[in-house]
């Protein structure tokens, strides 16, 4: 994360404030189960089956299936066209369509979206084919702040362990704000998320459009 840029730091500030709501209000509903943290799935799943509870542990694997498909959903479409901004309006659709199927009351189908949302989410920050920025699990990002303060204390860069945090406490504070919707509006709150991502798609669009038409200092495009 050394050489992101001011804007990249804020839409990752974003969409893991998003993360972080989404992940609050699917494990709420389904009842221990994370949409987009699939390390504590897979744990979940493990101690499941080691218990003989299969039903519990057929529902974990059932979503660590539906975010690995996300996940190639996502790989595949931040090579369409401005990979980052396809990545991002993927990421609305699916959570539009969550909205609308507990909106016609297809509940449970609608949760299980937020599983393969989250897994195309994760492709928004790509650089050599692998992400740069891990936008709905946060352990490697408190390592690397860990590892960061660490390094300022030795006379390295004095702030860049606060970008890490920064993250933390945007994924933390989303999903404060997703427990607290859920527990007064219930799936309708998926709403208020969708418009979130398309406004941060929109707005990702125009400047990204706006960078690669801009002018140089030559006067060249």
């Amino acid at each position: 994360m050394v050489s992101i840029r001011r804007r990249e730091l804020l839409l990752a500030v974003v969409l893991s404030g998003v993360s972080g709501f989404l992940d609050a209000v699917g494990y709420l509903y389904l009842g221990g189960f994370f949409i987009s943290f699939m390390s504590g799935n897979s744990t979940k799943m493990a101690a499941s089956a080691a218990e003989g509870m299969w039903p519990s542990a057929g529902r974990a694997l059932g979503v660590i299936g539906l975010f690995f498909l996300g996940v190639i959903a996502g790989s595949v479409m931040s090579r369409v066209g401005d990979g980052r901004a396809t990545v991002l309006w993927a990421t609305t659709g699916v959570v539009t369509v969550a909205a609308a199927a507990h909106t016609a009351g297809v509940t449970v189908p609608a949760v299980l979206l937020l599983a393969v949302a989250m897994g195309v989410l994760n492709s928004t920050f790509q650089r050599g084919g692998e992400v740069s920025i891990g936008l709905t699990y946060m352990t490697g990002t408190l390592v690397k702040a860990g590892q960061r303060l660490v390094d300022a204390a030795f006379g390295g860069p004095r702030y860049l362990w606060l970008r890490y945090v920064m993250l933390w406490l945007a994924l933390t504070s989303g999903a404060v704000a997703g427990a607290y919707s859920y527990t007064r509006w219930h799936l309708t709150v998926l709403w208020g998320a969708a418009a979130v991502l398309a406004a941060t798609a929109a707005v990702t669009t125009i400047v990204r459009a706006a960078t690669r038409t801009r002018p140089s200092a030559g006067g060249n495009r």
